[in-house]
This record gives C-alpha cells, sequence and structure tokens, in this order.
C-alpha cells in the first residue's frame, strides 16, 4: 500500500511539473458547454507543435519543444510545413475546463494516412502502418473510430501523433483533423451517423431489385428496348448513391478516391440515362442527333475528370459540379419536352413519368448539390436515396396503368372465347373425375407404401441398436488384450537390453496407448449417443488448470517446431465444471492445432471472462486452414477434411466430433473460423456457475506415453552404396519408417523419404533398384507416385511395391493400374515383405543379366517395355550420331540424353547391366566390325570414323573386344 502511495505521489508530481512547463504554451481547454449542439470540440482549428524526423522521446510530457515549430494540422499542398518530408511528431496541451467535466472523452482522428496517437507518453490508438516511404507505410480512414482518453484532473495533459503521409490520396488535405467530445454522446453519435449511412443501401437494395425484374422482362421480351433504358437509369441512381456511401464509410483512401470518380460518372450518367428513357416512353425511339451530343458530353465529362482528376473540381462550387448542373437542368428538360409533346397526342399518363423525373432533376440540382448550402449532408443523403426511388416507384404506376389498358382491350377477346371454354367445360370436368379416380388409388398406394416404410425403419433401427450394442461389446473386448500388450510393452521397454529392442517397445507401447485413446474416444462417442454421459462438476480454479493442460503439449509442439502460447485476461477464476470432458475438449483442440501446423508456425490458446457467467476459450493456429465448403462438417462423426488418398495429418475424424457434444453437454457452444492456408480459430463457450476455492489443489493432468516420439525423420538420399541393392521407402508415420529401416538395413542400402514429393525427388535424384511406398500420404498418395514414377525415363525400370491399410480390391486394381508390381496390406509380415522386395530386385537382375548378355538388347529390343525401348534406342541413336566425336563420353551422353551422369549411370545398369562408357565402346565396336566387313574402309580409317584417335589403340580395342584384329574381320562370315 504504501508503495502505491509513494507511485501516486511521483505521477502527481510529474504531470504537475508538467502542467506547469505546459502552462507556458498554448493549452486547450476541453470545454463542452462552448461548443453548442456540435458536443465537440475542433483541437485542428488550434495551434499544434510540430518537428520533423522521429523520437521515441517526443511522445513524453518533458520533451523540450523550444525548437518545435507551430502550425495548423489540416494543412494540404498549398500550405506545408517549411521542411514537412512526410513524416513527423505532433503536440498539443489540453486540460479540462472543470473537475466538474466528464473524465470519459473520446479523440477522433480524420486523415488518408497513418499515424500513432500517445496520450502522456502511452501509445493508445494506431491507424494503418507508419513508414518512412511510399512502400512502407499503409494509409487508412477511420470514418467512425473514437478513441477513449481519460482525464481525471484539471491539469495539462499531451496529446502527441506521431504521423506520415507520403501517398497524398488527395493533395488538398495531407494533415488531419482532430475533434475531442463526451465519449459517450461521441460514440453514439458515430453508432448513429454509421447506422445511418447503412441505412441509405435499403433504397440501393430496392434499385438492385428492380433492375433485376426489368432486365428480365426486357430479356424476355427484347423489342420493348424501354426496360433497357430504365435499367441503365436506375443503374445510374444506385452508383451515384453507392459510391457516395463508399466515400464516408470507407476506411480506404485508395477506394474513397475510386468511389469519388464513380459519383462524379454517376452524376452526368443520371440525367444522361434519364433522357434516353424519356425519348424512348415518349416517342418510342431514340433521337439519333440528340442522343449523340448528349453522349458526346458525358463521355467528354467522364474522359477530363479521369484525365485531370482533382477533388476540388466537383465540390459543390467547383466549376465541372456547376456544368454537371446545367447539363442536368438542360437533360431532363429536352427529355421532358417530348414527353409534354407525348401527352398532347394523347398518352395522359405520361403524367406521371414527368412529374417524377422533374422531382429528380430538381432534387438533383437543388438538393444534391447544395449549391445555396441550405440542407446538412444527411438530408442531402436521405433527399438523394428518396428521390432516386421516385422515378421507379412512378414507373411501376405507368406500367401498371399500361397493362390495365391493355387488359380492357382484351376483355372483348375474353368475351369472344367465353363460349369455348363453356364447352371445353365438360371435357375438363370428365377429365376431373377420371383424374379424381386415379387420385384416390394412388392415395391407397400411398399409403401401403408408407406402412411398409415404417416396417422397414422400425427394422432398421432395431438393426442400428443391434450394430451399437455390438460395437460397445466389441470395444470392450478391445481393453482386455490391450491391457496384455501395453502392460508387458512396459516390463519389456524397462528390461530391455538393446537400443533396437527399447526402440521396438516403445513402438508397441506409443501405439498401443494411441488404440486405446480411440478406444475410449469411440466409447465417448457411444455413451453421448444413447444418453448415458454423466456430468460430475467439482471445485477448480480453472486458469492455473488450463494453463498446466496446454504446458503439457509443449514438447510436442517444441518436437515440430511450433511456438505454443497460453493467453488470459484475468489470473484466477473459481468454477463449477466436469472437469474430466473439460480436459477432453481441450486436448482434442490443442492436439488438433499442433497436428495441422506446420514447423515455424504458432498455436495461441486464448481464455477470457464473459458476462452473463460464460468463458471463452479460443485455439488458434495459422496451419493449412479448412476450406469454407467443408467447414460445416468438420464436427461430423468420422468426417475428415483432406482429400481421399492423400493425408496432410493423421487423424480418424472423432475428436472433433466429441469436443462438439461434450460441449453441447456441458450446455457450451463450439465454432470454427478458417481460412484456407491461412488458419484456423476454434472457439468454446460455457457457462459455469462459480466455485469455492479448495484447500488442496485438484490434479487432473492429461495422461501422456511415456515413450519418447521417435522424431520425424528427414528425407535421406546419401549416395547409394553399390555392394548393396538399394530400397527407397516412402511412409509418412515416424515410427514405420524407422521400424521398415531396420528391417532392411543388413540386406539393402536403404534411403527414406517422409512424403509424396520428397520420395520422387529422391527416386529421380538417386534411381534406387526398388520403391516401396504408402498409399495415403501428404502432398502426392502412392498412386500419384507410382504413376509419376513408372511413366518417367529415368525410373520407368524401377519395381514399386504398394503398402497400404486398404486392401480392398478397388484399390488394389487401381494401384495395379498405376503400374505397381506389389500391393501389401497393413498389417505386413515382416518375412513376407522381405521375400517380395527380394522376389522383384531378383526378376530385375535376371531381365538385365539376359539382356546384357552378348548384347541381346541390340537385337531384341522389342521384347522390353516400350518406354524401356524408347529409352534405350534414344541412347543408342545419341552414341551413333556423335560416333565419331573423340570427345563422347559419359558426361556428354547424359547431356544427350537429359540425364545426369548417376542417373545414367544406374538406369544403364539396371537395364543392360553396362555404364555409359562400356555402353559406347560396344556401339563403337558394333560400327567398326560393319565397316570392315563391307570394306568400306581401311582400318586405319575406320579408326577414326568410330572416334578413335590412335590406330594402335582402336586394334588393341577390337581385338580385346572380338578375339581377333580388325585385318581379318573382313574375312570372318556375317
Amino acid at each position: 500500500m504504501c508503495h502505491s502511495i509513494r507511485s501516486l505521489l511521483v505521477l502527481t508530481a510529474f504531470l504537475f511539473i508538467t502542467g506547469l512547463l505546459a502552462g507556458q504554451q498554448s493549452t486547450v481547454v476541453l470545454n463542452l458547454e462552448s461548443t453548442g449542439s456540435s458536443n465537440r470540440i475542433a483541437l485542428h482549428a488550434h495551434l499544434w507543435l510540430f518537428h520533423t524526423g522521429d523520437s521515441a522521446a517526443w511522445a513524453m510530457p518533458g520533451c523540450n519543444e523550444h525548437d518545435w515549430d507551430t502550425l495548423r494540422v489540416n494543412f494540404g499542398n498549398d500550405r506545408l510545413p517549411g521542411n514537412w518530408a512526410g513524416f513527423g511528431w505532433f503536440r498539443l496541451w489540453v486540460k479540462k475546463n472543470s473537475l466538474t467535466a466528464t473524465n470519459t472523452w473520446g479523440l477522433y482522428l480524420n486523415h488518408d494516412a497513418a499515424s500513432e496517437v500517445y496520450f502522456d507518453g502511452k501509445k493508445i490508438a494506431a491507424f494503418g502502418q507508419l513508414g518512412y516511404s511510399k512502400k512502407e507505410m499503409v494509409a487508412v480512414r477511420m470514418p467512425f473510430t473514437v478513441t477513449p482518453v481519460a482525464i481525471t484532473d484539471t491539469l495539462p495533459h499531451l496529446i502527441a501523433i506521431r504521423y506520415s503521409n507520403y501517398l497524398g490520396y488527395f493533395p488538398d488535405f495531407i494533415g488531419f483533423e482532430a475533434w475531442m467530445g463526451d465519449m459517450q454522446l461521441y460514440n453514439a453519435t458515430m453508432m448513429g451517423n454509421q447506422r445511418f449511412y447503412d441505412s441509405l443501401l435499403l433504397s440501393g437494395a430496392a434499385q438492385i431489385v428492380l433492375i433485376l425484374v426489368h432486365l428480365l422482362l426486357f430479356l424476355f421480351y427484347p423489342k420493348n428496348k424501354l426496360n433497357l433504358y430504365y435499367c441503365a437509369f436506375v443503374i445510374s441512381c444506385f452508383a451515384a448513391l453507392y459510391s457516395r456511401y463508399l466515400t464516408i464509410t470507407t476506411p480506404a483512401p485508395a477506394l474513397q478516391v475510386a468511389a469519388y470518380k464513380v459519383f462524379a460518372a454517376a452524376v452526368v450518367l443520371i440525367p444522361f440515362t434519364g433522357a434516353l428513357l424519356l425519348y424512348s416512353i415518349s416517342c418510342g425511339k431514340i433521337p439519333k442527333r440528340r442522343a449523340g451530343l448528349l453522349s458526346i458530353f458525358t463521355a467528354g465529362y467522364i474522359g477530363f475528370l479521369l484525365l485531370r482528376w482533382n477533388i476540388s473540381l466537383i465540390s459543390v462550387n467547383g466549376p465541372m459540379n456547376r456544368l454537371a448542373n446545367l447539363f442536368t437542368v438542360l437533360a431532363f428538360a429536352d427529355g421532358l419536352l417530348e414527353v409534354f409533346k407525348a401527352i398532347r397526342r394523347g398518352n395522359k399518363r405520361l403524367w406521371l413519368i414527368a412529374i417524377g423525373m422533374g422531382i429528380v432533376g430538381l432534387s438533383s440540382v437543388i438538393v444534391g448539390s447544395n449549391v445555396f448550402g441550405w440542407f446538412t449532408f444527411q438530408q442531402v443523403m436521405t433527399t438523394m436515396a428518396a428521390a432516386t426511388l421516385i422515378i421507379p416507384v412512378i414507373f411501376s404506376i405507368y406500367l401498371a396503368m399500361d397493362v390495365s389498358y391493355t387488359t380492357r382491350n382484351l376483355q372483348t377477346q375474353l368475351a369472344d372465347n367465353k363460349e369455348l371454354a363453356a364447352r371445353n367445360l365438360a371435357q375438363e370436368q370428365e377429365k376431373t373425375r377420371l383424374l379424381g379416380e386415379q387420385a384416390e388409388q394412388l392415395e391407397k398406394t400411398v399409403l401401403e407404401r408408407t406402412a411398409q416404410v415404417r416396417e422397414q425403419a422400425a427394422r432398421l433401427q432395431e438393426m442400428d441398436e443391434a450394430k451399437s450394442r455390438f460395437f460397445v461389446n466389441l470395444t470392450h473386448e478391445f481393453k482386455t488384450p490391450l491391457t496384455l500388450i501395453i502392460n508387458p510393452a512396459k516390463e519389456l521397454l524397462q528390461q530391455a537390453d538393446t537400443d533396437l529392442t527399447k526402440q521396438y517397445a516403445g513402438f508397441i507401447l506409443q501405439n498401443s496407448e494411441r488404440l486405446l485413446e480411440l478406444i475410449n474416444q469411440l466409447l465417448d462417442l457411444s455413451r453421448l449417443e444413447n444418453g448415458l454421459m454423466d456430468i460430475n462438476t467439482t471445485d477448480a480454479e480453472v486458469v492455473r488448470w488450463l494453463d498446466t493442460h496446454v504446458q503439457q503439449y509443449a514438447s510436442l509442439a517444441e518436437q515440430k517446431k511450433i511456438r505454443l502460447q497460453f493467453r488470459h485476461d484475468i489470473a484466477q477464476l473459481w468454477i463449477k465444471t466436469d472437469l474430466d470432458k473439460l480436459e477432453k475438449i481441450v486436448q482434442n483442440l490443442v492436439s488438433n492445432a499442433i497436428k495441422f501446423s506446420d514447423a515455424g508456425g504458432s498455436v495461441i490458446v486464448s481464455f477470457s471472462q464473459k458476462e452473463k457467467n460464460r468463458l471463452e476459450i479460443s485455439v488458434e493456429d495459422n496451419g493449412i486452414g479448412i476450406p469454407y465448403a467443408k467447414q460445416p462438417y468438420v464436427f461430423d462423426r468420422f468426417y475428415q477434411a483432406g482429400v481421399s488418398g492423400i493425408r496432410s495429418r493423421e487423424g480418424t475424424g472423432i475428436g472433433l466430433a466429441l469436443a462438439k457434444e461434450m460441449t453441447l453437454l456441458l450446455g457450451g457452444t463450439i465454432s470454427v473460423k478458417s481460412d484456407e492456408k491461412e488458419g484456423s480459430v476454434f472457439t468454446i463457450l460455457l457457462p459455469y456457475a462459480e466455485g469455492a476455492p479448495a484447500t488442496t489443489v485438484i490434479k487432473n493432468e492429461a495422461h501422456f506415453s511415456a515413450v519418447t516420439p521417435i522424431p520425424a525423420t528427414q528425407t535421406i538420399t546419401e549416395p547409394a552404396d553399390e555392394s548393396r541393392p538399394t530400397v527407397l521407402v516412402i511412409e509418412d508415420n515416424d515410427n514405420l519408417r524407422y521400424f521398415i529401416r531396420h528391417s532392411l538395413g543388413e540386406a539393402y542400402h536403404v534411403l527414406l523419404a517422409e512424403d509424396g514429393e520428397a520420395g520422387i525427388a529422391a527416386a529421380f535424384e538417386q534411381v534406387p533398384d526398388l520403391v516401396l511406398t504408402d498409399l495415403m500420404m501428404p502432398l502426392k498418395d502412392g498412386y500419384q507416385v507410382c504413376d509419376m514414377l513408372k511413366n518417367d525415363i529415368r525410373t520407368s525400370h524401377v519395381p514399386v511395391i504398394m503398402l497400404t491399410a486398404k486392401t480392398d480390391q478397388d484399390s488394389k486394381i487401381q494401384g495395379i493400374e498405376t503400374g505397381a508390381d506389389a500391393y501389401l496390406g497393413k498389417p505386413f509380415d515382416k518375412q513376407e515383405l522381405l521375400a517380395v522386395i527380394e522376389q522383384l530386385i531378383r526378376t530385375r537382375r535376371l531381365l538385365k543379366e539376359k539382356y546384357g548378355k552378348d548384347n541381346l538388347w541390340l537385337t531384341e529390343a522389342s521384347a522390353l517395355p516400350t518406354i524401356e525401348k524408347v529409352f534405350l534406342d534414344q541412347v543408342r541413336e545419341a552414341i551413333e550420331t556423335n560416333i565419331d566425336d573423340l570427345q563422347l563420353g559419359p558426361e556428354q551422353l547424359g547431356r544427350e540424353i537429359g540425364l545426369s551422369r548417376t542417373q545414367l549411370h544406374r538406369k544403364l545398369k539396371s537395364l543392360i547391366d553396362q555404364s555409359p562408357g562400356e555402353l559406347i565402346r560396344t556401339i563403337r565396336m558394333k560400327r567398326a566390325y560393319e565397316l570392315l566387313q563391307n570394306k568400306v574402309a581401311t582400318v586405319a580409317e575406320v579408326c577414326y570414323l568410330v572416334g578413335y584417335s590412335n590406330p594402335a589403340n582402336f586394334s588393341t580395342s577390337f581385338s580385346k573386344h572380338f578375339g581377333f584384329p580388325p585385318s581379318e574381320a573382313a574375312k570372318r562370315k556375317t
């Protein structure tokens, strides 16, 4: 308490001293009694202190103000501060006139820039993003935002504004305007203004409905252009109203400028389209000459505004506004003149159109432009909103009268048809009688079918209950064998004598506990479905409890490199609740958030106390998000938002359904907001009763496996060991990938990849001897992996084993259609897996030996698969094309084929058991033999023709390859 009193005295002394200092300068006295009906004080009407540049000290009351300039802050390009460079600080001292004045003030800023507001050195608001250049800053408007400011004494207080404006959307308004008033009244006024402007959109909504109706009328009867001109006129009115609405309410200055341009264009489009409508309704067609003049003026007016845009040009007294008013008067007057002529010709109904257009024209010129300044802005907007509806209403009345006139003409024809209708009546009555009999028969049939359906429904319900009982009994039966797995696994884990044994025991324990968790969730869902789950409340301090449970996920989040935070707005809250159910809700939401977040992301758990004894818990992540179309289904049982076959994360679709039903059981609600690739926010609102603080802390901590999870293995693609076959394992489950690696490690060189995309990249880079891939994986599923490998020239020869839990016939057929060589279901037998791998590699080795022996591929390549034949033909053609090139070697051959030297080497060794160098030498020797056999050239000439630079070396290689010298080739029989 003493410390608080001392702090209060120091603060009071500080404010008193700063007040004395501020007293040496101009201080604005906040006196609402002198403001009249406006109920606010215009701070921009006073001189402010200004300093260019940036310094955090300038927000403090004790800053030295001797070198600061004084100016009006609502400046434009014509009156910029002398040293203005787009960034600076503005300061103003204010104080209340008396202690009886309000303690809660509202500060309102109007600008098209970015700012930060400080009150006595503390930042109280920020608008936009400050920056030192156009690229850095983000400008905003705050049309209805009032910032609260607390002033409880009559001492001077400092308002400091850190401000930047490099964009200059409106050259006449580079600075800002500021007002202060009673916060409650000011905020109520702003909310009233916002509601008023929003209410104007009702007029726009009515206009849109009328546009659609008459557009449909035009589409049904395109010969009548009247509906089309009417739509154009109402669209112009709507554009003017809505763009004017945006100039007031939009927070984006760029959009405000665009809206002003649209509004300026709509101002001249209204009389233009109105004149066309009057011409059409009175003459039946548009006078081309007058319509052409109107079009030229309208296009020229709009083009001039767009090319030489200046807000002052379209102001109330601006030259373009006066020109638009004159154009409006002339256009409407000329159109009304044609209407009067049509009235004189006998179309008396056009008086309605003449009156309506006259009202719109007068409203546009006198009230809309407010040239005399007689009306407030809200009166102008209200009048224009009402005026734009007059023509639609009158036009609808005119059409009704026209329809009535047409109806009277049709009455004569109806009388002629009356006799014919009477004759047809007897026939229709007979038809009705027959239909009645059929309806009775149909009703009897429906009753019979309904009875059958009810009987079937009862039978299905009985079957469903039997299924549910079987399901519950089965899940209970799972618990006994799981108990006999989990406990021996724990004993084995403690008594393991090798690291591998300990790791395998960890696998058993970890996955058994995961299976037990899923079984418990299924049982909970079953109990919820049957209404058998009770609520057991207890007193608990929920903030500390929640913090403890969130932190239990810290190691998991740290392992995945995710930042986990817990935020709360109160330090302590004792409530009565069912902690077990609340724990399951929080566990599911937090584990889901971590599961669906990538490395480097964050998960934020927030707790807040709401009014009316409600608490809110939200879990926010910036992970993969949920598509909008799938959000309504995420709380359904067994539903998963991922694409079938491609699992971005593991899961069963139980957790969120369980969380929702337990939340409903506790009387709360759960909701989700999510953007795809942006993240998700799950929010729980729960009612609660106040609880009594307990003398002992209730421990109800979440249970986690004691086994340390196997860290996620990254893609491993180290160079292959030529002495052992290379097997690439593509599996997204860390434990299973680790197990397979150990199982194959003794006999094979094993490469690992944790998803489909990484596996494809590793296969293309290393060209393994065999690929073992899971089916359901992130990014690319097993079908896609197999299809890409089998259709790429680098890996088309590599056998693929598909390993998956989807063992139905359709899945197997689809896997084989994509080129899989084998299909093993989970859970698999280790010995079976090793046997399949060995068999496929042995088969591939036999093919390689067959086609590599005596270069059989050169004569029987047609027996090879098409893609392999194409590859070998391509290699052969590349060698034969460059056979006389002395520099032809593995590197150049790889470039010709489009493969690296390593990829080419592994591909050729797998197909024909020859390296690129051996293959080049074989084809050179074959060509040399053919040339010598046909006596095309001498031995020396043939040497150079097949790419040898030295006849002696050529003779040596030829003799070694064929067993006789080149000179004897011509004597040999083919």
